[in-house]
């Protein structure tokens, strides 16, 4: 007797096993709703996701130690 045949042996045929587990949810996949990241709506978070991932020109300066 194979393992396959085994393990059938003792759960019965696979093809007839429904998947068991929870169902994915935005923070696996490395999203958040908007609510769990304080903000009231999508839309307040996308403006605040343009705000920190704009192109922002920058001046340079020197620094001078006196």
């Amino acid at each position: 007797m194979t393992e396959l045949e085994e393990l059938e042996d003792i759960v019965g045929n696979l093809d007839s096993i429904e998947p068991f587990g929870i169902e994915p949810d935005f923070s696996s996949l490395g999203l958040e709703p908007a609510e769990v990241l304080g903000f009231q709506t999508e839309e307040e978070l996308e403006k605040a996701i343009k705000l920190l991932t704009m192109d922002v020109k920058h001046t340079h300066f020197l620094m001078v130690d006196i």
